[in-house]
Order: structure tokens, then C-alpha cells, then sequence
């Protein structure tokens, strides 16, 4: 499996982010926390990493196709080194709560690159690719950011992998929070099909329970931390449904249902992911992964080395 890594340059350094309460809170989104991932990551025999290679262009294009170009052009002229919220991009329905400055909004830039990459290696034939990106994008809708995200690096390796010809295809966000950026955007994609896990009470829209934004969208709400057999079978008939009519599976991986993440409330063990990577190899689809949450930096190594034993167990046999 190749793992596409975002280019040496702007970092996804966040200093704080609002809670609920409109508190400052600490954020965990950092170089460190990307290390981290890739340390476990290439410690599998069958990882190798790269750097991200599409074009401006390309990124231009794919992104003008996701996000609306107004707030294109407002994060681009984001010149600021402090962060700054600006309110009028905040998803709608919720107060703002994830500040903008000139090297986030770059870093985001080359998140989306990254995605591109990991869908271009699935067109080019691998059966698995993995986005490395960072700040995570699930949360980025067509004109507004949100939760530590700011352009949709899932949408940007499904919309890569529709202009490529290949489709339908099937978005499994395995983040504990709502991808209400990707289920916005996947609104418009009629080839396409959502299915999410996560945590209730939703905490990114104002009622608190995701509200599907089509009949091709699927939510699966968790109001306590389930134990881990009952996630991995709901996570089970996600994936089989979605394989049932798609040619090809992005998932939003977000590993914050460990124990101890400071963004989650799960109990989770790493080895968690060892059973999704089993799953997701025994859907028989290209996968194309993309990450999204994961902030217990103590964990993630170990989380994203069993993620990738699993997916890779029968390659590695």
C-alpha cells in the first residue's frame, strides 16, 4: 500500500479551537500527530510512502468542484500568521469555532493534494491507497470549515475518482464525529453513497442528530461508547451495503474512538482496526483511505500499524 504524504512546507498547527461553551480549548492537530501516523504506518512490510505530486491545477479544479469559490478565495487571502475565526463560514446552524490563519489554510491545500494523490494510485490500479493529510476535512462543507477542518480531503479523492471513470462509489466515514461537510458535498454527487458512524450526541449540528441529506446517505448513532464487536458488526453492514453497488470505497478514517483521545469519548483499543482493515480487505473493493481525527498521540502509531496488518493480512500471508 502506498501512503501519499502531504509536501514539506506549511504545517497544520492549531493553537486552540472553542468548545461548546465558547471556551478556548487546547487543539491537538500538530506535525506530531501526523509523525505519529506514519511511524505505524510504514513499520508494515507492505506500506511504502510518497510525497504528494498533483499539480495546482489539478488541486484548482478539484477543489472548484467541491467548495464554493468565494471561500476559496477568502482562505487564500488568509495572510494572517494569528489565527482568526471568521464567522461567516461557519457551518450552518452553529457558532464558529476553528480559527483560520495563513499556514493552516496552506497546510489544508496540500491535505487535498495528498487525497488527489491516494485517489490517483487507486485509478492507476493499486487495490489500496492512504492520504496522510492534515488538518482532517470531513467537517468542510461546499462554503464553510468547522471542527478543525477546512477543505473536504474525502471529497477530493471521490471527486478524483469519478473524473478517472471509476464509480459509483461509497464513503464510509469511520470518524466518532458526524461528517456533515462530506455529506453536504456527497449530496450533489448522485453516484455516490454515504454511510457514517459515529457518536451521539452530534456536536456539528444544531439538533444534535444527523438528518441524512439524501436517501443515499446512512447514519448509525452510537449514544455511549459501543463495545467493540458491536461496532465492528455495524461497521460490517456499512461496508456490505455499500459494496452491494459501488465500484470503489473511501473511507474517512479517524481513529479518536481510542481510549484517551482528547477529542473523543470512546474506549476503543488499537486493535480495533485491525478488525476494519479485515473488513474493508474482504469487501474485495479498492480502498482508497483518507485520514480524518486522531489526537491520543501516544496511540496512534499503534493504531495505524494495526489498521494497516489488518487490511494488509492477506497480502502479507
Amino acid at each position: 500500500m502506498l501512503v501519499i504524504e502531504q509536501r514539506p512546507g506549511p504545517r497544520a498547527v492549531q493553537p486552540w479551537v472553542l468548545d461548546r461553551g465558547g471556551r478556548r480549548m487546547q487543539a491537538h492537530d500538530h506535525t506530531r500527530r501526523l509523525s505519529a501516523l506514519r511511524e505505524g504506518l510504514v513499520r508494515h512490510p507492505g506500506v511504502r510512502a510518497a510525497t504528494a505530486t498533483a499539480s495546482s491545477r489539478e488541486v484548482e479544479r478539484t477543489l472548484l468542484a467541491l467548495h464554493e469559490p468565494g471561500y476559496l478565495r477568502a482562505l487564500r487571502q488568509c495572510k494572517s500568521d494569528t489565527p482568526v475565526l471568521m464567522a461567516e463560514f461557519a457551518a450552518p446552524g452553529m457558532a464558529p469555532d476553528t480559527p483560520v490563519c495563513a499556514e493552516v489554510a496552506a497546510a489544508a491545500i496540500e491535505g487535498v493534494r495528498a487525497a488527489i494523490g491516494a485517489g490517483r494510485e487507486i485509478l492507476e490500479g493499486a487495490r489500496f491507497a492512504y492520504a496522510l493529510c492534515g488538518p482532517p476535512g470531513h467537517h468542510a462543507g461546499p462554503d464553510w470549515l468547522g471542527g478543525c477542518c477546512y477543505l473536504n480531503n474525502a471529497a477530493a479523492a471521490v471527486q478524483t475518482l469519478r473524473d478517472g471513470g471509476l464509480g459509483p462509489v461509497g464513503i464510509l466515514d469511520l470518524d466518532i464525529h458526524y461528517p456533515n461537510g462530506t455529506a453536504a458535498i456527497a449530496a450533489r454527487m448522485a453516484d455516490t453513497r454515504l454511510h457514517s458512524l459515529h457518536a451521539w450526541p452530534v456536536v456539528n449540528v444544531p439538533s444534535q442528530t444527523a438528518q441524512p441529506c439524501t436517501e443515499r446517505e446512512q447514519v448509525v448513532e452510537f449514544g455511549e461508547s459501543p463495545s467493540e464487536s458491536d461496532y465492528l458488526e455495524a461497521a460490517a453492514s456499512s461496508i456490505d451495503a455499500l459494496a452491494a453497488s459501488a465500484a470503489v470505497l473511501v473511507v474517512s478514517l479517524g481513529y479518536d474512538t481510542v481510549a484517551g483521545d482528547p477529542h473523543g469519548e470512546w474506549s476503543f483499543s488499537p486493535q480495533i482496526f485491525a478488525g476494519l482493515g479485515r473488513l474493508l480487505a474482504a469487501s474485495g473493493l479498492p480502498v482508497c483511505v483518507v485520514q480524518e481525527g486522531g489526537y491520543a498521540l501516544d496511540s496512534l502509531a499503534e493504531c495505524s500499524y494495526a489498521f494497516a496488518s489488518g487490511l494488509l493480512e492477506e497480502e502479507s500471508s
